[in-house]
């Protein structure tokens, strides 16, 4: 912020000086000009920034196409933290320090659990009549 008032600033006087010895000088029309100019350009600079940084992230977590899949990340301390990858259906716990990584634990995938939800008719009335007798 301090290096948009400093440019405005020098913009300023330069033209100031630059018309010092004549009768035109820097009006209030102009200057509002200037700074819907300047606030034009930054605005389509953050565009471009917010539009590049989604279009071509190398560090998206979350999503991933190829076989590696960041699914969370805890950090501990400063440079310490947890993170729990996916990999081609598996998980690992590594340990990240500044200068290694470590793994903790390979966390087995769960087995699918089959509620009544998952049965088919047959089925439920099948577990419904054993859990009679």
């Amino acid at each position: 912020m301090r290096l948009i008032f400093a440019l405005f600033l020098y913009c300023y006087l330069t033209t100031e000086s630059a018309f010092a010895g004549t009768e035109a000088s820097l009006s209030t029309p102009a200057m509002l000009r200037f700074i819907w100019g300047l606030l034009l350009v930054f605005g389509l600079l953050l565009i471009v920034y917010t539009f590049v940084k989604k279009k071509f992230s190398f560090l998206s977590v979350g999503t991933s196409k190829k076989g590696i899949t960041i699914i969370e990340t805890c950090h501990l301390m400063p440079k310490k933290s947890l993170c729990l990858v996916k990999v081609r259906g598996q998980e690992y716990l590594l340990g990240i320090g500044s200068d290694q990584i470590n793994l903790i634990a390979a966390i087995p995938p769960a087995p699918p659990t089959i509620t009544p939800d998952n049965l088919s008719f047959a089925a439920s009335l099948a577990a419904a009549e054993a859990d009679k007798k």
